[in-house]
This record gives C-alpha cells, structure tokens and sequence, in this order.
C-alpha cells in the first residue's frame, strides 16, 4: 500500500503563471519607461531607451511563451508540499528578523543573537554553548572585519560603548 501524498501548498502549474505574469508585467514597465526616455534612433545614434526597450521586448515575448505553456500544464504537479513551507518558514522569518533587528542592535549582536536562537532551537545545545559560539562568532568576526580588514558594518548601542 502507498503512502497517501502530501498536501500541497502550491501547485507547479500556479506558480508558474504567477511568475510568467510578473515577469511579463516587469517587461511591460520595462518598455513602456524605455519609450518615455527615447526608444529611437537619434541623430547621433541609439537614444538612452533603445537597447532597454528591446531587452524588455524579448523579454515580454519570452514572459508570454512561458505564460502560455503554464496555462496548459497538468493541475496536479506538486511545486511544494505544506511540510516543506513550513521548514523554509523556520528558516527564513528568523532571518527576516534578524534583518530588521540589525538595523537597531547592529550585525554582530544581531548575528549573536541569531546563532543563539537556531542553536537553541534546531539544534537543542545548552545555553551555555549557544552563548559561548555565538559571542565566539561575533568577536572573530568583529576582530576580521573591524580591525584587520578595516571594514566596517553596521554597529549599533554596544559596539559604540566600547569606542567603535
């Protein structure tokens, strides 16, 4: 006896058409913003818009092709199953946090922070280690970029009570 299938998030055949028509309508902005700067030929040869404006054409051709073949695929291929969602969920919304939390506390505490928490987490180590590897990672990666290299990454309240 097989195993019953997995519900599917989305099938194959609808992302396809939603990306087509995105494509499509980035081709369409694409042509239309070349025509309104100069899509000609002028007296002194091609206008700022001719070359954009027949990328955008081919890529416009190759969008609406694509839409096509989609509209006529099979409604029954799986792209991504429901389980599948929510591990690249675990994944990317901690990141995405991550991303807006670094503007405020800067990319080494954020990153320590980060570390920690999937550590934790996915991984099940003890504080301790969690702390340990993530305020490891941070200061190494401070001392490359911050004062070896001379690179410098957003800081935020910490780094800037210690002088940086």
């Amino acid at each position: 006896m097989s195993e019953p299938a997995e519900p599917s998030a989305a099938s194959t055949r609808t992302l396809e058409i939603i990306t087509s028509a995105c494509l499509l309508l980035l081709a369409l902005l694409i042509m239309w913003d070349s025509r309104r700067i100069g899509a000609g030929w002028g007296p002194s040869g091609p206008e700022s818009g001719y070359f954009p404006f027949y990328i955008g054409t081919l890529m416009g051709l190759a969008s609406a092709v694509n839409l096509v073949k989609a509209w006529r695929m099979s409604r029954d291929k799986s792209f991504v199953s429901v389980e599948e969602i929510r591990l690249v969920s675990a994944m990317f919304f901690p990141a995405l946090a991550f991303v807006f939390v670094m503007q405020w506390l800067g990319i080494y505490v954020s990153g320590a922070l980060l570390i920690a928490f999937f550590m934790r987490w996915q991984g099940k180590f003890s504080y301790a280690k969690c702390a340990a590897v993530a305020v490891g990672t941070s200061l190494v990666l401070f001392a490359m970029f911050e004062i070896w290299f001379k690179v410098p990454l957003l800081k935020g309240p910490l780094e800037s009570l210690f002088g940086y």
